[in-house]
């Protein structure tokens, strides 16, 4: 009965120095993985790898406080979201609200796209675009007319 109980003892401690050196090895398998995912610098991943490993259990919570903040993906990420922010700043068009519908349309439009009220119109003569209160282009200098106003009607 002894020998029973002490051989239960004995496999019991085998099974958790087991899970403990699984646990070790895991552990420091995380911090190099880590390390790789964080850093292209080889010498980062080395003592990254040797801190996962020499002092047990501690080297990987010093690696937590010393890693670099972001990974290498979200470090692309953020580069690729300023780029694309600085490009739409670069082509922003100028908004201004309709003011029949309020819907954020284009300056240079000439009707509103949501609700068709008419802004403007070009000249026949140089394409320009004049007010609707124009009767003469100021740029070519020909009569225009009066254009009604309201609502542009699709014909055809």
């Amino acid at each position: 009965m002894l020998a029973d109980s002490s051989s239960l003892i004995i496999v019991g401690l085998v099974a958790v120095a087991g899970y403990v050196a699984a646990l070790y090895v895991a552990s420091a398998f995380f911090v190099w993985r880590d390390a790789r995912r964080r850093s292209a610098s080889v010498l980062f991943q080395l003592f990254a790898l040797l801190l996962g490993f020499v002092p047990p259990f501690l080297g990987a919570l010093v690696y937590l406080m010393v890693r670099p903040p972001t990974t290498l993906d979200e470090e692309r990420a953020i580069a690729l979201e300023q780029q694309s922010l600085l490009e739409i700043d670069d082509d922003q068009v100028a908004l201004r609200p309709c003011p029949s519908c309020g819907r954020d349309i284009e300056a240079a439009f000439i009707v509103c796209p949501h609700c068709r009220t008419q802004f403007a119109r070009r000249c026949h003569g140089c394409d320009h675009v004049l007010r609707l209160g124009w009767s003469v282009c100021p740029y070519c200098a020909e009569e225009v007319g009066h254009a009604p106003l309201g609502r542009v009607t699709r014909t055809g």
